[in-house]
């Protein structure tokens, strides 16, 4: 059994892994609600868009632009650590360049 110390770790984890999951099928349709997720799911480290929709990663970007959050985006072999994000009008594109790998 693991002391009560890592629980908070090990469901970090949890929310983690089911986030990276989710961002793989979000659409148009369910887009406010994965944003909403995310502001309620704090982690910290890297969270692997892999795989993710392009829905997905803008709404992560949006929320980390919104809630000037410092993560690091992990994309196939390439890692991103964003210092600021791009205003609004400009985070579709920003998003829109990780998933081509242009950026």
């Amino acid at each position: 059994m693991l002391p009560d110390s890592f629980h908070p770790e090990l469901e970090n984890d949890d929310r983690k892994i089911r986030m990276e999951s989710l961002g793989r099928v979000v659409n148009k349709q369910n887009r406010l609600q994965f944003e909403r997720m995310i502001r309620e799911t704090k982690w910290s480290g890297v969270i692997d868009i892999s795989e993710w929709t392009a829905d997905a990663v803008k709404a992560l970007v949006t929320v980390c632009a919104d809630e000037k959050l410092s993560i690091t985006i992990k994309r196939g072999s390439r890692y991103f650590m964003p210092i600021r994000f791009p205003k609004r009008p400009m985070l579709e594109s920003f998003a829109e360049a990780i998933i081509s790998g242009e950026f």
